[in-house]
């Protein structure tokens, strides 16, 4: 089953410090590849080529903020996938403040090719032009806006759709998750980086979430 911690809040509205928060990033740090669930019988030596499916919504935006698809070729039990960089980033614009998010969602999933890897840009046009990927998308910006707690199941939906567009693919992911990050939950209280470590027998992931406030940090 997907790993989710997807939360309930009842009103979208401002982290309580909002009018200081000036920065929130969440940072995809880490996908270790535990077993890739490859066989090592010689002469073959167990590789696996692989995707990672990147989706993140806000509650600020009507369109997914992030959604990336990425291959890796020939990686092996104990490897780490080549990856160390943004999932989400906002920050506030001096001249235009507004409202910090209040939500952030994050989906990641890695899926293992049977047979090689596609053109992942090609496959992503794909899924942008259907009609199941546009109507799941005003989907999940309704639950983050009225349903938060269907958002996550909804966010599954709509990596199902860019995941039916890939072929000769294992019909189980090596590893789901959705990470939701809510002001309700306190999950913006904490200063600096706060790490989020997920995983199951296949693979372990770190998200790593970064908040700013000066009025909260300490003065040097």
């Amino acid at each position: 089953m997907p790993i989710t911690n997807a939360r309930i809040s009842r009103q979208p509205r401002s982290i309580g410090t909002s009018s200081t928060v000036t920065g929130l990033e969440v940072r995809l740090s880490r996908v270790f590849i535990q077993d890739n669930r490859t066989p090592k019988v010689w002469p073959f030596p167990g590789f696996a080529d692989v995707y990672l499916l990147l989706v993140v919504f806000d509650d600020l935006t009507p369109e997914p903020r992030t959604l990336t698809l990425s291959g890796f070729a020939r990686i092996d039990d104990g490897e780490d996938l080549p990856v160390d960089k943004t999932a989400y980033f906002w920050k506030q614009a001096p001249e235009n403040p507004g409202a910090a998010p209040a939500q952030v969602h994050v989906l990641l999933s890695v899926i293992k090719s049977k047979k090689g890897l596609r053109d992942t840009a090609a496959i992503l046009a794909q899924a942008r032009d259907s009609a199941d990927y546009r109507t799941l998308v005003g989907e999940v910006v309704g639950a983050i806006a009225n349903a938060p707690a269907r958002t996550a199941e909804v966010i599954l939906q709509l990596a199902a759709v860019v995941g039916g567009l890939l072929q000769n693919v294992e019909d189980k992911p090596l590893f789901t998750q959705v990470v939701s990050f809510t002001d309700i939950n306190g999950d913006f209280d904490n200063l600096g980086k706060t790490p989020i470590v997920k995983g199951n027998n296949n693979v372990q992931t770190t998200l790593t979430l970064i908040v700013r406030d000066p009025a909260r940090e300490p003065v040097a």
